[in-house]
Formats: C-alpha cells, sequence, structure tokens
C-alpha cells in the first residue's frame, strides 16, 4: 500500500497577530495540499535598529529556524513567503510632512509625523534593507523565498484604511477572516481586482510601488502569489 505524500509547508512570515487572522484560515482553506503555517515578527523587521541590507538574509533565515523549533527540517518547508507593509517608504523625503498632533499618519500624497528627520531615516533604512530582500532566493540555505508588499499596509489593501486604531485593526480582521471562511474563491476574486494591481508580473509590480509616492497608494502585488497558485491548481 503506497503511503500518502507528507504536505510541505509554506510558511507565511507577517507582522501581526491581525495580519494572521485575516489570511491564515483563508489560506489554508485555499492552498489545502499544502500545510499552511504563520510566523509573526511583532513588528516590521525592516526598520529596526541595527537591521541592514547585510544581514538580513541572515535574520530571515533565522525566523525560519525559530519556526522550525527543531521539530521541521530544510526539506520540509516548500517555501517561505513574506507579506510585508510598505508605509510609504519609497516617497520622497519632501513628501514627509511635520504635523503638531504627533500621530503618523498616512495620505494619499505625503506622510505626516511629528518626528521628520526619524520617519525619513527610517524609509531610507527600509528601501535600502527591501531592495536587498528582492534579491534573495533562498533562506536557510535552501528553502525558496519571495517577498509581496500590502501598500501602504495591509489595513489599507484590506479595508480601504490606511491608519486604523488598535481596536478597528482587531474587529476588522476578525470581519474579513468571517467574510471568506468557506468561501475560497470569493478569497481569490478579492484580490483578483485590477484597483489593486500594480504590475504584470512580479518585477514590474516592485518596480512601481518603489517609485515616487506610489507607496502611499491601495496598492499589492499578492494577487500574483494567488493567481500563480489558480493557475497550479487548474493544471493538476
Amino acid at each position: 500500500m503506497k503511503m500518502p505524500n507528507k504536505k510541505k509547508i509554506i510558511l507565511f512570515i507577517v507582522e501581526g497577530i491581525n495580519d494572521k487572522t485575516s489570511l491564515a484560515l483563508c489560506l489554508s482553506q485555499f492552498l489545502d495540499d499544502e500545510e499552511i503555517h504563520f510566523e509573526i515578527t511583532d513588528g516590521d523587521i525592516t526598520t529596526r535598529i541595527g537591521v541592514n541590507p547585510v544581514d538580513i538574509a541572515a535574520k530571515i533565515g533565522n525566523i525560519v529556524k525559530k519556526h522550525s523549533g527543531r521539530v521541521f527540517k530544510q526539506s520540509d518547508y516548500l517555501e517561505v513567503v513574506h507579506l510585508i507593509d510598505m508605509d510609504g517608504a519609497f516617497v520622497p523625503d519632501e513628501n514627509v510632512i511635520e504635523t503638531e498632533n504627533g500621530d503618523l499618519i498616512y495620505e494619499p500624497d505625503n506622510i505626516r509625523c511629528k518626528d521628520v528627520s526619524g520617519i525619513k531615516k527610517r524609509n531610507h533604512q527600509k528601501q535600502e534593507v527591501v531592495n536587498r530582500m528582492l534579491t534573495i532566493s533562498k533562506v536557510w540555505t535552501c528553502i525558496p523565498y519571495s517577498v509581496y508588499f500590502f501598500s501602504c499596509n495591509m489595513d489599507h489593501v484590506l479595508h480601504g484604511q490606511a491608519n486604523l486604531s488598535k481596536q478597528e485593526k482587531d474587529r476588522l480582521a476578525r470581519e474579513f477572516e468571517d467574510k471568506f471562511i468557506n468561501k475560497s474563491q470569493e478569497f481569490v476574486d478579492f484580490f483578483d481586482d485590477e484597483q489593486l494591481f500594480s504590475g504584470k508580473t512580479y518585477v514590474e509590480s516592485w518596480d512601481f510601488i518603489r517609485v515616487s509616492k506610489n507607496s502611499l497608494k491601495r496598492k499589492t502585488n499578492f494577487y500574483l502569489y494567488i493567481k500563480g497558485k489558480v493557475s497550479k491548481k487548474i493544471g493538476q
């Protein structure tokens, strides 16, 4: 008797719990041929103190090793998919504008904040690190790696709002999950929206989002990942 093949792990790296809440169950149902896992980084690793283009590949590899917990081997993973917020990081410096109330606000054309120099420094670091991440094809030596963006953050893409409170983020994440549970086609259709598209190919999408003020626009290239999996399912 032939034993069934063991499912491979697709590991999604995300910034926060609401990212997992929004996507985990829906992706598990859509990608039911594989085992879907999430690892939360508790914030944006691209802008942390001390993170730089030289060591970002190793840091991502360490995230995967942490997830493995000595339970999973490299061969257990099909791929690592990293989902990041753009946070308007590629806007020109002149589009970072001081505001009196101190809140960090993402607008269609500007970032308003109290610490203008600090946000500019954050943006420059993120630009360099993200540019390096786009050259990484494997992590932990041999596991295929790719990175996809939500702009200017995941809330912006999923809910059309870029400046939500924590309470609003929590509520809307649960609502998104509830809306698409057991509705894989509707989940796919949500991302198959030309208003969210930023390019026909992976390279084009990243070229687009890094130009001018585009990293503040409501765009994502995650539809390319979804589209690729749909094509694979159809071809099976």
